[in-house]
């Protein structure tokens, strides 16, 4: 029998005379763009589209500058009030960033359109851009890769950036954006400008403030612990509209650019990415306003909310930061009667109670609680919140107010719905609250 790296090799020739042998597949490669020319790719692109090209030793990518004055508009506001201020509490979102006395000095706002989403280190950054306050309007740079052979100029010029920063800000970028480049980083064997860049992720607070709610309108069917609904989406581009005012005109899908690259890599068209350079300008564009509009809301307090959906978000902000006072101001604006929206106003309700309850208020967390079930639109659909209210009057009523025949009232309809161990914890609850009626009844006579 052959020794292992005879068989190897062996297996080794084989496939190399498969593949000899195989039909070649017939690909087209536009003369201007070949994929061995990285920098006559990018000369090309950068000249069809008014760019410049910018090398570093034979590795070559497209740049591409575009600049918003200060009185251009984006939304409801002017471009330039969406510029951050170092007195604003960004604390309130991130107290790592409210430690940094220099923050707002040069924020700079980062995204990358890739060549998937698969992840990986054949996944490329085709196009970086970069956009900061400048002169009281918005300047963005963006790096085209014109080959996968420029990479390392788009690289280079990221960090000449990042080295000027003293914070980047993205949208979902603490996940996919600054880990995908720190991977080509290093696959280029360099050092990440970013490593000791402080980064701040606008999509966590988003959420926060402005997420769509599954379940408002709906039964719950969260763990007992839950007083507020899960996120299901929270777009760049429906934060866009919903919070900016703002709405796209003609705008390149997100799934539709990894295959207009790879269509402009084949025919070497420019006009394909001109909408992608857009698209990438105007997310960065719209991080900025979104960060802006988060920030005014926290330095302005809930008053200066549009809606009842953006209290109860800032109070859920308030209250994670321990700014008590805040959260309930926030959360008693979110739930007044004048608002329309019944389901925000049950869980601001379930919120205020529940700090009120920490507080020592156990009269006022009894209200909002009475508050939560009269927004029940039938007891039979009544989902987590109801079920918490009841549970919070029982032990309110037997312990606070002294009013057992009331306790006994709310234990017997918690009891209705619960099941296993609940059902078993209600029945020691209703045990308990008969012991003590029978005990002061027989004390009358």
């Amino acid at each position: 029998m052959r020794d292992l790296a005879s068989r190897l090799r062996h297996i080794v020739r084989q496939d190399r005379e498969a593949q000899a042998n195989a039909p070649r597949e017939l690909t087209y490669v536009a003369p201007d763009f070949p994929s061995t020319g990285g920098g006559h790719a990018a000369e090309r692109v950068a000249e069809a589209l008014n760019g410049s090209v910018h090398a570093v030793g034979d590795s070559a990518c497209a740049v591409f500058e575009h600049a918003w004055d200060s009185t251009d508009w984006h939304g409801r506001r002017s471009i330039g009030s969406y510029a951050p201020e170092a007195d604003q509490p960004i604390a309130l979102f991130d107290t790592r960033v409210a430690a940094l006395p220099e923050w707002a000095r040069r924020v700079v706002f980062f995204d990358v359109e890739t060549t998937g989403l698969s992840g990986g280190a054949g996944m490329l950054a085709f196009l970086a851009g970069c956009g900061w306050f400048e002169d009281g309007g918005f300047r963005v740079r963006q790096f085209l890769l014109g080959s996968a052979s420029g990479e390392r100029a788009l690289l280079a010029g990221l960090a000449s950036i990042f080295d000027e920063a003293s914070l980047v800000v993205t949208f979902n970028g603490r996940t996919f954006d600054v880990p995908l480049m720190e991977t080509r980083w290093a696959f280029h064997r360099t050092s990440s400008p970013t490593d000791d860049l402080p980064h701040f992720d606008m999509l966590p607070p988003a959420r926060r403030l402005w997420g769509r709610r599954n379940d408002l309108g709906s039964r719950f069917v969260a763990s007992h612990s839950e007083t507020t609904p899960e996120v299901v989406s929270c777009s760049l581009t429906s934060l866009e509209r919903s919070v900016l005012g703002f709405h796209r005109v003609g705008d390149v899908p997100g799934v539709e650019i990894p295959l207009r690259y790879f269509q402009f890599l084949r025919t070497g068209d420019a006009g394909l990415i001109e909408d992608v350079l857009e698209h990438n300008r105007l997310d960065l564009l719209s991080t900025a306003a979104v960060m802006a509009r988060a920030l005014g809301l926290a330095q302005e307090g809930p008053e200066a909310c549009r809606d009842e959906r953006e209290q109860l978000g800032l109070g859920r902000l308030y209250e994670r930061a321990g700014d008590r006072d805040r959260a309930v101001r926030a959360y008693e604006l979110a739930a007044r009667e004048t608002n329309d929206d019944r389901q925000v106003r049950r869980h601001a309700l379930a919120r205020l109670a529940a700090i009120l309850r920490q507080e020592a208020r156990f009269d006022e967390a009894a209200d909002a609680w009475h508050g939560v079930l009269a927004l029940a639109e039938s007891q039979a659909e009544a989902g987590t919140l109801e079920r918490r209210a009841v549970e919070a009057l029982a032990i309110h009523h037997e312990h606070r107010a002294r009013d057992l025949a009331s306790a006994r009232r709310y234990a017997q309809r918690l009891r209705s719905a619960a099941t296993g161990r609940a059902r078993i914890d209600a029945d020691h609850r209703l045990g308990r609250i008969d012991r003590k009626l029978k005990k002061d009844a027989g004390s009358l006579f």
